[in-house]
């Protein structure tokens, strides 16, 4: 199977850009965790669940990091799958983000607990919400295997 130039040049580069954003996450999740275990931040009166939710939020950081470290390699092989498995991530990644912003809504002990746990929990997918990749990536991939399927 002969891929056309632009759509195995934008799966490549979103692979490996799939791989970087997910390693910087990682690191910047393994140095919350290490506040966290160091006992630097945690639970307060007026925020009861923070630990609670921190852990949840670095759990699904890592969930959606791994996703994103498989479909980075699909990607690099030049599979559709990657595309699949990337629009599952990012899809994923945008309604967590919107549901985290939801739930700092309305203000009592457990809304407290994830508004101050977000600033740390999320650190996974921070990198990538800074720059807009979900968005950019779901565009520019959809594109790319649009473009394949009708050269196909």
């Amino acid at each position: 199977m002969q891929l056309a130039k632009w759509p195995a040049f934008v799966f490549r580069g979103f692979g490996i850009a799939n791989l970087i954003f997910a390693s910087v996450g990682l690191l910047f999740l393994a140095e919350s965790a290490f506040a966290i275990r160091q006992r630097l931040v945690g639970n307060m009166p007026d925020q009861p669940y923070f630990l609670l939710v921190f852990w949840t939020m670095t759990t699904v950081n890592i969930v959606l990091l791994t996703f994103l470290i498989f479909g980075g390699i699909r990607l690099l092989q030049l599979r559709t799958l990657g595309v699949v498995v990337c629009n599952a991530v990012f899809a994923g990644e945008i309604a967590y983000f919107i549901a985290v912003s939801i739930l700092w809504f309305p203000a009592n002990h457990l809304s407290m607990s994830i508004a101050a746990a977000t600033g740390i929990g999320s650190m996974g997918l921070s990198p990538q919400l800074i720059c807009g990749y979900p968005v950019v990536a779901l565009i520019f991939l959809n594109l790319a295997r649009r473009r394949l399927q009708t050269v196909n």
